[in-house]
């Protein structure tokens, strides 16, 4: 059986901030596989469809035609990690020059986000 404490370990060795910002980092390079790369296999976001994106595909099936949008990008203006595995991320996204206010929360095991809540304003 697995110790709890093992499963905050992260297995690729990036910290929860970490982890985010490579998200992030991919997000805005349009880096698709990256992007997937950073989220668990089973991973769950919510606040972006209308209803949860579960697992890789619906993740890359959702954000696909988005990262394809040269003019759309994030920025993190503060973040705050809670232990080891949770991020509170307010950000900017912004397309076409128009920003819209999001609070991220991310759920970060092993070194990939296995959930994810975007609520925004």
């Amino acid at each position: 059986m697995t110790e709890p404490a093992a499963l905050d370990r992260p297995a690729t060795g990036r910290s929860a901030l970490d982890t985010v910002q490579a998200q992030l980092d991919a997000f805005n390079a349009h880096d698709l596989d990256a992007f997937v790369a950073a989220y668990a296999p089973d991973a769950v976001i919510t606040g972006v469809a209308p209803e949860p994106l579960t697992g890789s595909a619906a993740i890359r099936a959702f954000y696909e035609p988005r990262l394809q949008n040269p003019e759309l990008s994030c920025v993190i203006d503060t973040t705050v990690q809670f232990g080891t595995r949770w991020v509170v991320a307010q950000e900017r996204v912004i397309n076409a020059g128009v920003a819209t206010e999001t609070i991220a929360t991310f759920d970060v095991v092993g070194g990939l986000i296995s959930r994810a809540s975007m609520l925004k304003a």
